[in-house]
């Protein structure tokens, strides 16, 4: 069976590529917005982004993410822009906050949506480390505005739970429903 991968980022192109399956990949056209609580939220725009795909590729399975950042109730998006991206690392400076990553996989007859949840807690940051990172660009497309994986690593004080829910892809839930549906077998 062909697998999908229905996402922009390649960090969840990396990641999934780690797991040893081929998969080709589509970029859904979702609008994101907030539908409830977090993990509610994650969830629904997961099989959202694989539906959307799924409609013009019904032979394929195909696997949809999001991952969303919140603190203190409140999802923290991607930023609009440079300001706002300021603003959301300030008010993470110093704290912890909540990484949710959601995954749905989406076939003809199967439907399942997974989602895991980490703790993040961030580094006292001074203006000038938040202007310079913000300025670096990498904030601007990810969560929270900011990417585990890149230069914000060095913000990123301690995790607890999956760094790779952090990262956008809970590989071991991955794993676990492709194995299950039979798509990997576990190697000796």
């Amino acid at each position: 069976m062909r697998v999908i991968l229905a996402s922009s980022s390649p960090r969840r192109r990396e990641l999934l590529s780690k797991i040893g399956i081929e998969f080709e990949v589509r970029h859904p056209q979702v609008k994101e917005r907030i539908f409830g609580d977090p993990v509610a939220t994650a969830r629904r725009l997961s099989l959202l982004k694989a539906l959307d795909v799924w409609r013009k590729e019904k032979e394929a399975l195909v696997i949809g993410a999001d991952t969303l950042v919140f603190f203190d109730g409140k999802v923290l998006g991607k930023p609009r822009n440079e300001e706002e991206a300021v603003l959301m690392l300030k008010t993470l400076s110093g704290k912890w906050h909540k990484v949710v990553t959601a995954v749905s996989f989406v076939a003809k007859g199967f439907r399942k949506t997974v989602h895991d949840t980490a703790r993040v807690k961030f580094r006292c940051l001074t203006e000038e480390e938040i202007r310079f990172y913000v300025s670096t660009g990498e904030p601007l497309d990810k969560a929270g505005a900011y990417g585990v994986q890149g230069f914000g690593s060095v913000i990123v004080e301690r995790i607890e739970g999956n760094f790779f829910t952090v990262m956008g892809l809970p590989l071991f839930k991955v794993y676990e429903v492709l194995r299950d549906i039979g798509l990997l077998k576990p190697q000796r």
